[in-house]
């Protein structure tokens, strides 16, 4: 199999959609469970202004460490 290099540009765009992609879903989360931002970000030990930023689209590169917290904080699984 030949493997060729990966166009950053390319990888950019894939990653900011990823991330869209995530905050989405842990935005639907949150509001399903009644949790407000404020309080998951306590419970994530992340700042809220993070939160906001990953829940709107606006943080094109997350964190995993901060996906793990956030997902064990809102106890939904991060994985399958």
């Amino acid at each position: 199999m030949e493997i060729k290099r990966v166009n950053s540009e390319y990888q950019k765009l894939e990653t900011a959609r990823l991330s869209a992609q995530i905050g989405a879903l842990i935005k639907q989360a949150r509001k399903t469970k009644g949790i407000s931002q404020e309080r998951l970000a306590e419970a994530a030990d992340i700042s809220e202004k993070y939160l906001s930023s990953v829940e709107n689209s606006k943080e094109p590169n997350l964190s995993i460490g901060y996906v793990v917290a956030i997902a064990l904080a809102l106890k939904v699984p991060f994985y399958s």
